[in-house]
């Protein structure tokens, strides 16, 4: 009995060894987790009316082609090439197509809003006061509360204050110069933004500053003698 299945395994090992050797293995053998899908840039995008908007497909074969469609091309439609431009105010789908050698692969899926632009902006702050390190963050309300635009925030001087596209503002150097967030058009509004050098620890701390000596067990507090006041002998007997 142990003979034969010695013989089974043998006979199993062998076939699968040959079939190993006869079959190809090409450039073009796919591997499960190794095969880049092909995806666009985003899923959901806002998009000014008369504005255009740039779709992309990535990790695209050079055999496979796209084939773009909204629908609903009076809300938003699309070239080509994959550009939007924003029809009318509403809500479109942009569908790619994705084929190879005229057979369809895969449906990729954006969701477009096409909304006005916007007309007005507020900052949350008008004057902001940081430190060198420190940051804060600023915020905004556009006009009207329907439009699809993204104002961008600028610093007049990086050297002195950056910030991020979320508003985050951060102190880089001690100046003052301002910040600003911007809609088309050249509207925006604006923040004076101060930077203050980090504070230095005062002379008179620094000498009333005591040394900490710390042991296995227990913390012992030394106090700091002045120079020329060495405590004497007969001062410490009287202690």
């Amino acid at each position: 009995m142990k003979v034969r299945k010695l013989v089974n395994s043998i006979l199993t090992f062998g076939m699968v060894l040959i079939l190993f050797i006869i079959l190809p293995v090409g450039e073009n053998t796919a591997y499960a987790g190794n095969v880049l899908e092909a995806k666009l840039n985003i899923t959901s995008q806002k998009v000014v009316k008369g504005k255009t908007f740039n779709l992309r497909v990535y990790n695209l074969k050079a055999n496979q082609s796209v084939v773009f469609s909204s629908s609903r091309p009076g809300v938003a439609t699309v070239d080509t090439n994959g550009v939007i431009t924003g029809i009318e105010n509403g809500t479109a789908i942009i569908t790619a197509k994705i084929y190879e050698t005229g057979k369809l692969l895969s449906t990729l899926s954006c969701s477009i809003t096409v909304g006005p632009p916007a007309v007005a902006i507020m900052i949350s702050k008008l004057s902001l006061e940081l430190t060198v390190g420190d940051q804060a963050r600023l915020s905004y309300i556009v006009f009207p509360i329907t439009t699809a635009e993204t104002p961008v925030y600028l610093s007049n001087d990086e050297s002195v204050v950056s910030i991020t596209p979320g508003g985050r503002v951060f102190g880089e150097a001690p100046g003052l110069t301002h910040v600003f967030c911007m809609i088309s058009k050249g509207v925006y509004a604006t923040c004076e933004v101060t930077v203050l050098p980090q504070a230095e620890p005062a002379e008179d701390d620094k000498e009333a500053a005591e040394t900490v000596v710390t042991t296995g067990e227990s913390t012992v507090e030394v106090p700091v003698v002045e120079e020329g006041k060495e405590e004497s002998k007969d001062d410490k007997a009287a202690n």
